[in-house]
């Protein structure tokens, strides 16, 4: 396996929790596991650590990152100004192409039975956000998603799972559909910044009933 194949499946085991948060990665352990040497296994944890994915704690190695509550609202709160000003610049270059994209994306969401599997929403709700990162053309926003969608993917398996979170989404995502189709650029841009807002709410509620206790039950 050649570095860019062992990067790509240690980031999709952190993502899917095969991996679970808090864990030690060993290079001794992950060189043996997929037969390469151990300078590229040293060079794709330099780059996970980069991305934000692990921690590298000194004399000891690197751990997979486990998101802190504030962390997790420190992450909604960078995604809401970035996402907000890419949505709204999207909407001012949009062009024929752009939007025909967007129709065929709403329609999709539009069909999903998120009662059934809500991850599938997961999956298409993110087929819009980088759909409208790529109209922005502006890189040094796209950059800052890029690393924010990293951290944000950390928290992927506590969304895939709610049905209520995912259903907030899907109705979310089509308001923010429709204003790109109608090429307003303040209410595209409310109706990100709106989404991002109601996911942290959300799944803020779920992290603390999870871990304190103190939230009542949510449904899905």
């Amino acid at each position: 396996m050649n570095k860019e194949g062992l990067y790509g499946q240690l980031k999709e085991q952190i993502f899917n929790e095969d991996i679970a948060p808090g864990t030690w990665l060993v290079e001794r352990e992950i060189s043996e596991k997929y037969n390469v040497s151990r300078t590229p296994v040293r060079e794709v944890l330099r780059v996970l650590a980069t991305d934000g994915l692990i921690t590298l704690e000194p004399n000891k190695g690197y751990y997979v990152r486990k998101l802190s509550f504030e962390e997790l609202i420190e992450i909604f709160h960078a995604r809401e100004s970035v996402e907000g000003m890419l949505t709204r610049l999207a909407c001012a270059k949009a062009n024929e192409t752009f939007l025909d994209e967007i129709r065929i994306i709403r329609k999709e969401i539009e069909e999903i039975d998120i009662e059934s599997n809500p991850s599938i929403g997961v999956e298409v709700g993110h087929t819009l956000h980088d759909a409208i990162v790529r109209q922005a053309h502006n890189e040094i926003l796209g950059e800052f998603y890029r690393k924010l969608n990293n951290l944000t993917l950390l928290t992927r398996n506590m969304t895939k799972m709610s049905v209520s979170i995912e259903k907030n989404s899907r109705n979310d995502h089509l308001k923010i559909a429709d204003a790109l189709l109608n090429r307003d650029e303040d209410q595209s841009e409310h109706a990100m910044r709106r989404h991002i807002q109601s996911t942290c709410i959300l799944l803020s509620k779920r992290y603390l009933m999870e871990h304190t206790g103190l939230v009542g039950n949510l449904n899905g």
